[in-house]
Order: C-alpha cells, then structure tokens, then sequence
C-alpha cells in the first residue's frame, strides 16, 4: 500500500526535488524492467545488415578487423557459446547498456557534488529518460553494433575522471593515480570498440588541461602517465593487427575522414536531419543548445562541464566538417551527446518547470516510439501483416527488402524458383572435405554474404566475390584455395560484373528472378566451378593491391 502511494505521488514535485538516493527503489525496478525488455528484443528483433556482419566476425576470432576494432566480435562469440541466434550474438549488449546507465547516474551525482548542489530524484529520472527512451540510445542496448561497448567504455571513462576531480578539489591534490587507471582501462576499451576514442580521449585531455592549468596539469603527470599506459595496454589488439596488416584498419577508417572530399550539401543535410531524428528534436534541440551556450560563456571555461562539453564538441565538429562533402551516419556522433547528459540534467527542469505538462505528453510520445513500436517488431505475425499492407499499398514490399528478405529466402528460393542450395556448417570447410562434389555458398557484396550465412540452414560459410572493396571478407578468404570447387552465387543484380566472375569461375548456370513480394529487387543465381590455383592466386593478388580503403 505504502508503494503504491509512493508510486502516485512519484511525479509530485515534492518527491522530484527530494536528493536522490542510488538504493531508490524506481531506479532499479525501471533499470531491470528495461533490462529484461532488452533481453526480450535481442531475442526477436530482426538483425540488420552490420549486425549479422559483425556476428560473422565472431565465427573468425582475430586481434582487430579492417572495418573496426574487435571488441564487438568478442561480446558476440561470447553470447554464442550461452545461446543459439539472434540471443545469443546479441545477449550482453543489454547488460553493457545497464551499466552504461549506472555510469551516467553517477557521473552526474559526481557533477553536482564537484559544483556542490543536490543530485535530485528529477535529475536522475531525467538522466534515465534520455538514456532509456532517446531512440538511438535504446536501440543500441540491443542493436550489435561497435556502439554499444562504446558507450559504456566512454561512460565508465567520464565517471573515473570526474572522481578524480573530485577527490582533487575536496584534498587540493593531484589528480589520483588510482582513478587514471580505471579511466585509462575504459578509455582503452573504448578503443577496442570504435576509433571515435580518439577524439574523445583528447577532448577529455585538453579540458582537464583548461581546468586545472598549465602548472596543475604538471603535477597530473603521474594521471596521465598512468591513463596512457593502462588505454595502451587494454587496446594493444588493435595495433598489433594493424602492425601485421601493413596497418590496413588505419588507412580504412582516415577514408571516413577527409581523404577525397568534395563538397556536397545533401550528406550534410541527410546527416543533421538523421541526427535530428535519432535524438528526436525536443531532445536534440536543448542538449546542442546547452553545449553551445555554454562554450560561449566565458565563465564555462571553470565549469566541471567542460569535461562533458569538450569530446562532444570535438568528436560533432570532425563528423559535421566530414558530412559536408562524404556520407557521415548521424549515429557516429551520438557518443557525444551521451556525454553531455550528466551535466545538461542539472539543469533541465521539465517535470518541475513551467512547461511540465508538455514535456509529459512528449516523454509520453517518446515512450510510445521507443518502447511499444520495437516491442510490436518482434512479433512474426506483425511483420508478416506489414509486408502485406505495404504490398497492397504499394504493389510491392521492395524497400523491406533489407529488413525481412532474408529469413526465409533460403525457402522461397526453393517454393518460388524451384532453387535447392543445401548448406553445410560452418566449420565444414573447404579444407575438411572434398568440395568437387559439395557446393558452396558465395555471393557478392558484404551483406549479403553476412545475410546468408546468419539465415541459410546451418549458418553456413558464405564466401563473398568482391574483389573490389574492403570488407572482413577480404582478409578472411584467399580466393586461391577455393581451386575447382563447387560454387552457387546467391545475389543482388546490381553487385554483378560478369566480366569479374568469368575471371574466377567457369560458368555452367546464370538466372535472374525476382522473389515476391519483393519485385524490384533482381537476383541473380550462377553456378559453376572455380578455376585453377596459380589461375585465382594471380588474380586475388593483384586485386588485394588494388582493393579500395
């Protein structure tokens, strides 16, 4: 009884300006609540295209890869040896998500013990809805993607330095060795996870450098030394792969950059509008606001924020600067928006301020978005109900291709085009049998590949025929010890050069198709026999050099 009135008054401002305690019992219920429902989507939610992709890097274990660092692989491999599918490659994005929003909680306490004001009930449930409920964060507490690890790395990293200011001011010392080491062990694994580290970390450095001074900052020494060494040894993966490979991952990733800019204002559009739309605009809107507002005051460069401020502003400006002549994700800068929650919390005031019931019909609308639509894409039914709406509509489901084609095109292939592709484990490999006479499984662009294999009846070893562009693929398939074996190719139309195929594989069996209710999507099925060893290592190395970063 006494919980349940609890739970009717929990929106009174009484009860939102009361300090928060981290044993609050909402916290927690609404924290596992979320974890469970996370759990539930990892299980049913259809995988997208970069997801089966990093969970095909699973299955080939390295140090790093040419598209990212390795720790996306490594949690996926892990979850695979608990649970089978979508579960289990996805199984411990949920509880990296739980203690990313245990990090932000307390981030922002530390905050507002360093500048000395109270940490309220409304500034944590603030900090939860934003972590919890903003599309892009939610999704990526199930979405496997380099994100996800990302964003507790980066959490966790903010939380250790914040405590080190804060025993710093409290005892008028040195930034603690003991929390560099902690901040330096997030900071390196968030260099497994994505190279957006980098400009994070030094973001991080230089407003310690703006807060404590040049003179304060010498005698931090021991800190950063510390930091350094423990983010060097933690991301070592990452440079050894890359000091084997002629350091290929580098050169990958500098052309996300500026390398071959041209100038073009739809990336740049279509990259604010993404970001816009990720966040959801009234959440967007007053988070960059509170960044940019403050960098001007000059009061701001004294603030504990700047420690929030500062990796955001770096990490938004070099994507922003990079969308306005290539195509940049709006997600690449998330990581920094998340850094700004602790601070901008503190003083965001929508469930006690003057607009509080619009921002309760919003939160409600964020809820509706961010909770009951992902909750309604798990169920089969549903999705099989939108493909007919869509094709009654539109006449065909193309543009859900990407999204649903996959579960059971190894099915449809055969009710539709009569095609029986029989695929074998993964491990069942080209060196542990005789493949003359088994057929293997190829086709011809990264996704599909990944698709394939994650779909096709015993997850498969699906080769991928792009000689032209970088992917895992690339490294993980030497094209001459696939000699006169047994090939079907399974793809889109449009990834076909004939010219390329004929280079590697004697023809015996070329069909186009369509699968409905997928009408514009052409498919193209080969069949034929590769040639020989001296024939295909020739080609495979000419084309390795001239692959494209």
């Amino acid at each position: 009884m006494i919980k349940k009135e609890a739970l009717k008054n929990l929106l009174t401002p009484i009860y939102l300006k009361q300090p928060f305690q981290l044993k609050n019992f909402y916290l927690w219920l609404t924290l596992s609540l979320f974890l469970i429902l996370r759990l539930i989507w990892s299980a049913y939610f259809p995988m997208a295209n970069d997801e089966v992709y990093y969970w095909d890097w699973s299955r080939h274990i390295q140090l790093s890869y040419i598209d990212a660092p390795p720790f996306v692989s490594w949690i996926s491999y892990l979850g695979g040896l608990l649970f089978q599918g979508s579960f289990g490659a996805r199984f411990f994005l949920p509880f990296l998500h739980l203690f990313s929003s245990i990090f932000i909680l307390l981030s922002s306490k530390t905050i507002a013990e360093i500048n000395q004001k109270n940490f309220t009930n409304e500034n944590a449930l603030c900090a939860l809805i934003l972590f919890q409920l903003a599309p892009v964060f939610n999704l990526e507490g199930i979405i496997l993607l380099p994100d996800a690890s990302l964003l507790f790395a980066i959490s966790g990293a903010l939380y250790f330095i914040l405590k080190a200011f804060l025993i710093s001011n409290k005892n008028q010392t040195s930034l603690s060795i003991k929390y560099g080491f902690f901040f330096g062990i997030f900071l390196g694994i968030a260099a497994l996870s994505k190279y957006h580290a980098l400009p994070i970390a030094v973001g991080f450095f230089l407003a310690s450098l703006i807060l404590r001074g040049v003179r304060n900052s010498f005698h931090d020494f021991s800190f950063w030394f510390v930091t350094a060494i423990a983010a060097v040894v933690v991301s070592s993966p990452v440079f050894i792969w890359n000091y084997l490979n002629n350091y290929a991952s580098f050169h990958f990733q500098s052309q996300h950059g500026f390398s071959g800019f041209s100038f073009h204002y739809k990336p740049f559009l279509k990259y604010i509008f993404g970001t816009i739309f990720y966040l959801l605009p009234w959440f967007f809107i007053p988070l960059f606001y509170f960044s940019i507002k403050g960098i001007l005051k000059k009061s701001y460069y004294k603030s504990i924020n700047l420690l929030t401020t500062i990796p955001f502003l770096i990490l938004f400006t070099i994507i922003l600067s990079s969308a306005l002549g290539k195509q940049a994700l709006p997600h690449w800068t998330m990581p920094g928006f998340l850094l700004l929650i602790p601070s901008f919390v503190l003083i965001w005031n929508p469930l006690t301020g003057k607009n509080r019931s619009t921002w309760i019909r919003l939160f409600k609308v964020t809820l509706f978005l961010s909770v009951v639509i992902p909750s309604i894409l798990c169920f089969p039914k549903f999705n099989l109900l939108l493909i007919k709406g869509y094709t009654f509509v539109k006449g065909n489901a193309d543009d859900l291709f990407q999204a649903y084609a996959w579960i059971d095109l190894q099915k449809q292939l055969l009710n539709q085009e009569n095609i029986e592709i029989k695929s074998a484990p993964y491990y069942e490999t080209i060196e542990s049998q005789n493949c003359t006479n088994q057929y293997q499984i190829a086709s011809l662009k990264w996704y599909w590949a990944a698709q394939l294999a994650f779909h096709f009846e015993n997850k498969p070893r699906v080769y991928n025929f792009d000689f032209v562009n970088t992917s895992f693929y690339s490294w993980r398939d030497k094209l001459y010890d696939l000699a006169n074996c047994k090939f079907i190719i399974i793809g889109s139309r449009d990834h076909y050069n004939k010219n390329d195929i004929l280079k590697i594989m004697n023809i015996e069996e070329t069909k186009e198709f369509n699968i409905s209710p997928y009408n514009g999507e052409n498919i193209i099925f080969i069949r034929g026999t590769m040639k020989d060893k001296f024939t295909l290592k020739e080609i495979y190395d000419n084309k390795i050099k001239e692959v494209k970063y």
